[in-house]
């Protein structure tokens, strides 16, 4: 492994704990059952769909789903690609959005 890929592995370490992960999870499912229930609604509750935001919620949700299941890619950029820091602040915003 490189020293840019220990590197990164070290930053996420402090959230790799079950605790962060069954929330992280509770959040992406959250927001994927809201939106598949009634996706009218869901859209009005965020203030619409826009060409930044879709692709922002199916980010967030896989790369949330990809560091639940415990999958750890190798190569530096795909970890920088798949941060659950990202994810996490993505889900955030779309709470912020549904619940206010």
């Amino acid at each position: 492994m490189s020293n840019l890929a220990d590197k990164i592995d070290s930053v996420q370490s402090p959230i790799n704990n079950i605790v962060i992960r069954l929330l992280l999870v509770g959040v992406a499912v959250f927001h994927m059952a809201m939106l598949m229930w009634e996706p009218t609604i869901y859209a009005e509750r965020i203030g619409g769909f826009s060409g930044l935001l879709a692709p922002a919620l199916i980010y967030s949700v896989c790369t949330a789903f990809i560091f639940v299941v415990g999958f750890i890619p190798q190569k530096w950029g795909w970890k920088l690609l798949f941060s659950p820091y990202f994810s996490m602040l993505i889900l955030a915003y779309f709470s912020y959005l549904y619940f206010l």
